[in-house]
């Protein structure tokens, strides 16, 4: 069994199956690089592209570049504006929706317990961290979610995904869902 081979270049294609992406809408700098590269190659030499064109492609390229940056740039700013917002709401009351707080309430007892979601024992044991009391007690409370709290926020919390929640009475509500701040 060979390697595959393209018929057109002649070349094996191992280092273009390196990149795969997965399918989107959104073209990235390789992909547009990867067009202006395939253009090249297949315009006709008698009657090649103008030079015009050529500076019109390269500043869409950098267009795509620096708004890529803007956005990535707003995106942080929108999270350190809603943990402000949240940290803000610290000692006030609240009214908002008690969220499913099992995968924040495992990340926090991994993180400050060991460090990591288990603990490693001299005998080669693992010490699962849903057997925590406080795993135990958040798992117990799934069905809660989505049902109204109402009460002093003592602190906020950050999720593994990066967004604030808001400790009240021992329940994680949604900074989002406050309908009512006093």
């Amino acid at each position: 069994m060979g390697l595959p081979i393209d018929p057109i270049t002649n070349l094996q294609n191992n280092s273009l199956q390196a990149y795969q992406s997965a399918p989107t809408n959104d073209l990235s700098s390789v992909d547009f690089m990867t067009l202006i590269i395939t253009q090249m190659r297949n315009q006709n030499p008698l009657d090649p592209q103008s030079d015009s064109d050529w500076m019109a492609q390269m500043a869409q390229f950098e267009s795509l570049s620096q708004m890529k940056t803007i956005a990535s740039g707003i995106q942080v700013m929108q999270g350190l504006e809603e943990l402000s917002s949240a940290t803000s709401m610290i000692g006030k009351q609240i009214i908002g929706q008690q969220v499913n707080a099992i995968d924040l309430v495992r990340d926090m007892v991994g993180r400050e317990k060991y460090g990591a979601p288990f603990l490693q024992l001299s005998s080669a044991q693992k010490v699962d961290v849903n057997r925590d009391d406080r795993v135990v007690a958040a798992a117990a409370d799934v069905p809660n979610a989505g049902r109204e709290v109402t009460g002093m926020v003592e602190r906020v919390v950050v999720g593994p995904d990066g967004i604030p929640l808001l400790w009240v009475g021992g329940k994680a509500v949604d900074l989002f869902t406050v309908a009512e701040i006093s």
